[in-house]
């Protein structure tokens, strides 16, 4: 994969339910005879803010046969898919979708949300055999994680506490795990956050601390703003808990 595309590959074991893309209409791939799969994961294909073609980003274009070439299990999109989604639907599954051979999900971002074409109900969940995958929308409750939401991430840290989960990969489009971190909280600085404060750092990592005794937890992201120094970041922020942003800058 080119660096320009800014995408990180990761690798795993265990089988997976089968589940359907909304955009491109291909389901979630089974392991390989070795029970290994792949989850290729990537944001901000929009692009630039300033961009009025309507369709992803050149990097994102010229790349597709590379992104394909992975045979990753599933494509996730850490948010921003569109600009306006409404307006630039058709040009993303005639350039992007149609061409695409991997089943692609999205944590919806500010501008996904900007209109009602491609609109998925969140949170989604994927389950890979033992592993789990999260998609949450951290566009709603102003970042916060509560009803629904929370309810599925209390279930998946009961069911990694009970030892049937071996790994968690939450998606969100806000790093929200950043804005009361002295140590990340000045590295996205101009991404889209909370207007007063989430509850993330007392309600959210408390359950992700009871996860983490038992299991690697993941959570990524992908509000990356203009003047973030680096377009991957990939953060061991304690024990068993990994930060990451993944977003085309």
């Amino acid at each position: 994969m080119r660096n320009s595309t800014c995408l990180l590959l990761l690798g795993a074991v265990l089988g997976c339910y089968a589940q359907t893309s909304p955009y491109t209409g291909h389901a979630v791939r089974e392991p390989d005879s070795t029970g290994q799969y792949r989850l290729l994961i990537g944001g901000h294909f929009h692009g630039g803010s300033s961009s009025a073609s309507g369709f992803p980003a050149a990097t994102i274009l010229a790349n597709i046969d590379e992104i394909n070439v992975t045979r990753a299990n599933i494509f996730l999109s850490t948010g921003d898919l569109f600009l306006l989604p409404d307006r630039d639907s058709a040009r993303f599954v005639s350039s992007f979708f149609s061409r695409l051979t991997l089943p692609l999900f999205n944590a919806p971002g500010n501008h996904d949300l900007e209109g009602l074409a491609f609109r998925a109900p969140m949170p989604q969940r994927i389950d890979m055999g033992k592993d789990r995958i999260l998609l949450f929308d951290t566009e709603r409750d102003d970042s916060d994680i509560k009803g629904e939401q929370l309810e599925l991430l209390r279930t998946v840290v009961d069911e990694a506490e009970s030892g049937v989960v071996k790994r968690i990969f939450i998606v969100s489009h806000r790093p929200i795990w950043s804005e009361d971190d002295s140590r990340y909280a000045a590295l996205f600085a101009g991404n889209t956050r909370s207007i007063g404060g989430c509850n993330f750092t007392t309600v959210v990592l408390p359950l992700l601390r009871k996860a983490t005794t038992h299991t690697e937890v993941y959570w990524i992201s992908g509000s990356m703003a203009g003047r973030a120094p680096a377009s991957v970041f990939f953060q061991p922020h304690e024990p068993n808990l990994t930060y990451v942003q993944s977003a085309v800058r």
